[in-house]
């Protein structure tokens, strides 16, 4: 069980030049977080982990990585603290359903025996030898 304390009394290394979430932003959430737990809502963990904020750079943000996983940590904490009340099992945390979210910078490599062929006519010079000759 996470408590109240712990979440207000959570630091955050602030990060200048590369990207970082809102600082008001998430200092709002989680004294959002503390209201709601006070209320019992049994929706904050599905919330949490729903929650998005503005990146920020150049100016005073949140360490993007540290915030998540605090996070993550909170609604597992009140996940567990619903399952064992309603004997509910928790579900993966952000973080694991982040890294199964390919990153489309990463460069691939073909899958070991495929064969790519090209097509030599697509760009094949032209007769006079100056410009290639397109098929469209």
């Amino acid at each position: 069980m996470i408590s109240a304390d712990t979440i207000t009394s959570r630091t955050f290394t602030t990060v200048r030049f590369k990207e970082g979430y809102s600082t008001r932003e998430v200092d709002d959430f989680l004294d959002e977080i503390v209201d709601r737990m006070a209320t019992g809502d049994h929706s904050l963990a599905r919330r949490i982990k729903e929650k998005t904020f503005s990146n920020v750079r150049f100016r005073g943000g949140y360490d993007i990585d540290e915030v998540d996983d605090f996070l993550d940590e909170v609604a597992r904490g009140l996940e567990g603290d619903a399952g064992a009340s309603t004997g509910a099992s928790t579900g993966a945390s952000t973080a694991s359903a982040a890294a199964a979210i390919p990153d489309p910078h990463e460069t691939v490599a073909p899958e070991p025996g495929t064969s790519y062929t090209s097509d030599a006519n697509l760009a094949a010079p032209s007769s006079d030898g100056d410009a290639a000759q397109l098929p469209w």
